[in-house]
């Protein structure tokens, strides 16, 4: 009867203690959002690993942007120390983000986050990331460091690479003409048919089902280049397919994991890339439409928001 009691007003006691504290979190979020541009989407990108040159294509997401004058971005470049208190000031995250996993407290914010009704944007090579997959260095270097897959990741993002058939891949980088396959959704409504793209045209990736498709590209066969890779040794580079699928692969998507949207651009391989206006553009109404469900157009419709618009 006694432990009971004491159980009891264990209970009681963290109860209160929780209670008490709740003012107290509430208005450090206030304090922490009011340091933010008024009226702003608020956006982190999550950066610090990639194969790819991340020190050069994180800074031109942030002017992307910035340069558009709707956002505010702040940038964390070690994911691992997030907590739920870390993206509480967010709207969206932005990731453009490969290497290795971030732990149980790190991951759990991220999904909590998406599922509770925050935006996500994957860009890239972002959806190797936590896939099971060798993690990459820079330069695309295989580190030999293996780890088991996140499976909530690819629910969050709709889609991963695998190098279970059919393998994932894409032929050398080329110039390609993205075409829009839904022109109503606010990500694309009122843009041109199709944009040209200069580009890794990603093939194969493994898709969940509930993915909502915007855009594709065709994986032309005349592209092909070294073909599919051998069976590597553990560690090493995965058996993936490089050989173009002459298919329409797709490109630019959405999916919704809980109550969030997240935003997909297969496009994004360096800064030339992201600086084209199809990528642009697309990217900048993708982090707007996963803050808030809706887009205001942009003027013009297509253009590269390397730089602001000139002063009217």
């Amino acid at each position: 009867m006694r432990r009971n009691s004491v159980s009891m007003r264990t209970a009681v006691v963290a109860i209160v203690m929780v209670a008490l504290s709740m003012p107290l979190i509430a208005q450090d979020l206030a304090h922490r959002i009011a340091l933010f541009k008024k009226g702003a989407i608020r956006v982190l990108i999550l950066s610090g690993e990639n194969n790819h040159d991340w020190r050069t294509t994180t800074p031109c997401l942030r002017n992307l942007l910035l340069n558009t004058g709707r956002f505010d971005v702040r940038v964390n470049e070690e994911p691992t120390g997030m907590t739920a208190a870390t993206l509480a000031a967010y709207n969206v995250v932005v990731l453009d983000y490969n290497g290795p996993r971030w732990g149980p407290t790190a991951e759990k914010a991220l999904s909590d986050f998406v599922r509770s009704g925050g935006g996500l944007v994957a860009v890239h090579g972002a959806n190797w990331a936590f896939s099971g997959l060798v993690i990459l260095g820079a330069h695309h270097i295989p580190t030999g460091m293996m780890e088991p897959a996140w499976p909530e990741y690819k629910e969050m993002l709709g889609g991963v690479w695998s190098d279970q058939p059919p393998a994932s891949g894409h032929a050398p980088r080329h110039k390609f003409m993205v075409n829009i396959v839904d022109r109503n959704h606010p990500i694309t409504a009122g843009l041109p048919a199709s944009f040209e793209a200069d580009d890794e045209l990603y093939h194969n990736l493994h898709m969940i089902p509930g993915v909502h498709i915007l855009a594709t590209a065709y994986d032309d066969p005349k592209f092909k280049g070294a073909g599919p890779q051998s069976p590597p040794a553990k560690g090493g580079w995965p058996h993936l397919d490089m050989t173009p699928t002459g298919r329409n692969e797709p490109l630019l998507w959405t999916v919704r994991y809980g109550r969030g949207r997240t935003f997909y651009t297969a496009l994004g391989h360096d800064v030339k890339a992201e600086e084209m206006p199809g990528f642009s553009t697309t990217f900048v109404r993708g982090v707007e439409w996963a803050a808030t469900g809706t887009v205001r157009a942009p003027e013009p419709p297509l253009r590269s928001w390397a730089q602001p618009l000139a002063p009217r």
